[in-house]
Protein backbone atom coordinates (compact mmCIF):
# COMPACT_ATOMS: atom_id res chain seq x y z
CA UNK A 1 0.00 0.00 0.00
CA UNK A 2 1.00 3.35 -0.64
CA UNK A 3 2.74 5.52 2.44
CA UNK A 4 -0.93 8.18 1.46
CA UNK A 5 -2.74 5.08 2.24
CA UNK A 6 -1.36 4.20 5.45
CA UNK A 7 -0.97 7.10 6.86
CA UNK A 8 -4.92 7.57 6.04
CA UNK A 9 -5.60 3.69 7.72
CA UNK A 10 -3.40 4.71 10.40
CA UNK A 11 -5.58 7.38 11.28
CA UNK A 12 -8.82 5.70 11.11
CA UNK A 13 -7.49 3.02 13.09
CA UNK A 14 -6.21 5.64 15.87
CA UNK A 15 -9.83 6.91 15.57
CA UNK A 16 -11.48 3.51 16.18
CA UNK A 17 -9.55 2.78 18.93
CA UNK A 18 -10.18 6.77 20.99
CA UNK A 19 -6.52 6.68 21.27
CA UNK A 20 -5.90 9.80 19.29
CA UNK A 21 -2.03 9.63 18.95
CA UNK A 22 -0.43 7.21 16.38
CA UNK A 23 2.00 5.58 18.63
CA UNK A 24 4.39 2.20 17.92
CA UNK A 25 1.88 -0.19 19.18
CA UNK A 26 -0.56 1.01 16.56
CA UNK A 27 2.00 1.10 13.34
CA UNK A 28 3.16 -1.99 14.42
CA UNK A 29 -0.04 -3.43 14.34
CA UNK A 30 -1.24 -2.11 11.00
CA UNK A 31 1.99 -3.16 9.52
CA UNK A 32 1.56 -6.96 10.60
CA UNK A 33 -2.42 -6.47 9.46
CA UNK A 34 -1.26 -5.35 6.60
CA UNK A 35 1.41 -8.15 5.75
CA UNK A 36 -1.16 -10.57 6.90
CA UNK A 37 -4.08 -9.52 4.51
CA UNK A 38 -1.86 -9.81 1.64
CA UNK A 39 -0.75 -13.04 2.70
CA UNK A 40 -4.28 -14.20 2.66
CA UNK A 41 -5.00 -13.03 -0.51
CA UNK A 42 -1.51 -14.33 -2.12
CA UNK A 43 -0.96 -10.76 -3.48
CA UNK A 44 2.35 -9.34 -5.11
CA UNK A 45 4.03 -6.75 -3.66
CA UNK A 46 3.49 -4.78 -6.78
CA UNK A 47 -0.30 -5.41 -6.46
CA UNK A 48 -0.13 -4.92 -3.15
CA UNK A 49 1.54 -1.31 -3.76
CA UNK A 50 -0.61 -0.53 -6.34
CA UNK A 51 -4.80 0.22 -5.76
CA UNK A 52 -6.30 -1.69 -2.90
CA UNK A 53 -9.91 -1.56 -2.66
CA UNK A 54 -11.29 0.24 0.22
CA UNK A 55 -13.13 -3.25 1.19
CA UNK A 56 -9.93 -4.54 2.00
CA UNK A 57 -8.69 -1.09 3.70
CA UNK A 58 -11.21 -1.56 6.13
CA UNK A 59 -10.50 -5.35 7.16
CA UNK A 60 -6.89 -4.08 7.43
CA UNK A 61 -8.26 -1.65 10.15
CA UNK A 62 -9.84 -3.59 11.78
CA UNK A 63 -7.82 -6.62 11.72
CA UNK A 64 -5.25 -3.79 13.08
CA UNK A 65 -7.41 -2.96 15.90
CA UNK A 66 -7.76 -6.72 17.10
CA UNK A 67 -4.14 -7.01 17.14
CA UNK A 68 -4.09 -3.81 19.05
CA UNK A 69 -6.53 -4.73 21.58
CA UNK A 70 -5.17 -8.42 22.24
CA UNK A 71 -1.50 -6.99 22.49
CA UNK A 72 -2.44 -3.86 24.60
CA UNK A 73 -4.65 -5.65 27.04
CA UNK A 74 -2.30 -8.19 27.13
CA UNK A 75 0.60 -5.97 28.31
CA UNK A 76 -1.94 -4.62 30.82
CA UNK A 77 -3.61 -7.89 32.59
CA UNK A 78 -1.86 -10.95 30.95
CA UNK A 79 -4.81 -13.55 29.86
CA UNK A 80 -7.74 -11.65 31.72
CA UNK A 81 -10.56 -10.60 29.70
CA UNK A 82 -12.70 -8.63 32.05
CA UNK A 83 -13.18 -8.76 35.88
CA UNK A 84 -15.64 -7.42 38.27
CA UNK A 85 -15.79 -6.45 41.78
CA UNK A 86 -18.67 -5.77 44.05
CA UNK A 87 -18.36 -4.45 47.43
CA UNK A 88 -21.37 -4.32 49.41
CA UNK A 89 -21.20 -8.48 49.88
CA UNK A 90 -17.93 -8.75 48.72
CA UNK A 91 -18.09 -10.82 45.83
CA UNK A 92 -15.02 -10.83 43.10
CA UNK A 93 -14.94 -12.17 39.54
CA UNK A 94 -12.61 -12.57 37.02
CA UNK A 95 -13.20 -13.91 33.65
CA UNK A 96 -10.48 -15.24 31.28
CA UNK A 97 -9.35 -14.28 27.41
CA UNK A 98 -8.27 -17.63 25.34
CA UNK A 99 -6.08 -17.92 22.45
CA UNK A 100 -8.94 -19.45 20.31
CA UNK A 101 -11.20 -16.20 20.85
CA UNK A 102 -8.53 -13.82 19.36
CA UNK A 103 -7.45 -16.25 16.94
CA UNK A 104 -11.35 -17.13 15.97
CA UNK A 105 -11.91 -13.29 15.31
CA UNK A 106 -9.24 -13.25 12.95
CA UNK A 107 -10.32 -16.04 10.94
CA UNK A 108 -13.51 -14.27 10.48
CA UNK A 109 -12.43 -11.28 9.23
CA UNK A 110 -9.75 -12.79 6.52
CA UNK A 111 -12.55 -14.91 5.46
CA UNK A 112 -14.42 -12.01 4.46
CA UNK A 113 -12.17 -10.93 1.91
CA UNK A 114 -12.26 -14.64 0.01
CA UNK A 115 -13.44 -13.45 -2.58
CA UNK A 116 -10.41 -10.96 -3.57
CA UNK A 117 -8.16 -13.86 -3.13
CA UNK A 118 -5.80 -14.94 -6.01
CA UNK A 119 -6.51 -18.45 -6.76
CA UNK A 120 -3.54 -20.31 -7.47
CA UNK A 121 -3.56 -23.47 -10.28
Amino acid sequence: MSDKITAALLADLAERLGTGEEDTLLVSCLSDAAAEVQLYLGWTDEEWAGSVPAAIQRKVVQLAALYYRRDSLEAEQPGVASTSVTEDKLSQSVSYRSADSYAAQESAILQSLARYRRVSL
